[in-house]
């Protein structure tokens, strides 16, 4: 057994329990989709409770959009439209997955009744990606690229609820990947739209 094994583990696990909730997926789907026997399991983890938590640190630390550097700092709209980017490669959520099908709801919803920290995590991503949005339309206010008297924290908040609100309600429960962003693009380009000024 490896680091990477481990990966493996973390990384099926993460695709059966967005597909599936907790009580759906059992340890044994765990072990078969990985290829492992129970013991080269038990090697990592004592058991499917603390499988989940990690999974769930996992998720946000790598399938949740938490490094904000390479990302544009000269506009607001390069950097909404940079995020969406984003969002569409492999590495957000992988292509066979836009297939079978995921549920966030049902995915945070487990989290928050099973993970003891998971408030704090969900709170601190939060933290980073209002920081993030609120550093770039302070950026955009100082260029004239944008015009409002919104504080910019607040700004930032109303960009990430669309966001946000979108993928639980669209995305989670019954649209597809491609189609939640287009609303998401649209919506921030109205948002956009109603602050930017007549020298952009």
């Amino acid at each position: 057994m490896t680091i990477d094994s481990k990966k493996q583990i973390l990384q099926t696990a993460l695709k059966l329990f967005l597909r599936n909730s907790y009580k759906e997926v059992s340890l044994k789907d765990i072990v078969k989709a990985v290829g492992l026997t129970k013991g080269a399991f038990y090697h990592y983890y004592t058991s499917k409770e603390q499988l989940f938590e990690e999974v769930v640190r996992y998720f946000y630390n790598n399938a949740i959009i938490t490094n904000y550097s390479s990302f544009p700092k000269t506009s607001l709209k390069e950097f909404y439209e940079h995020f969406l980017a984003v969002m569409q490669e492999p590495d957000s959520f992988e292509a066979e997955e836009e297939e079978e099908g995921i549920n966030l709801f049902t995915f945070f919803t487990e989290a928050y009744k099973r993970v003891p920290d998971f408030l704090e995590l969900y709170i601190a991503q939060q933290k980073k990606e209002i920081w993030a949005w609120a550093e770039i339309i302070e950026i955009a206010k100082r260029n004239r690229e944008i015009r409002t008297s919104v504080k910019n924290e607040e700004l930032a908040a109303i960009f990430l609820s669309v966001n946000d609100g979108v993928f639980w309600v669209n995305h989670a429960i019954m649209e597809k990947m491609g189609k939640s962003i287009e609303i998401v693009k649209r919506d921030w380009d109205n948002i956009y739209d109603l602050l930017k000024t007549s020298r952009k």
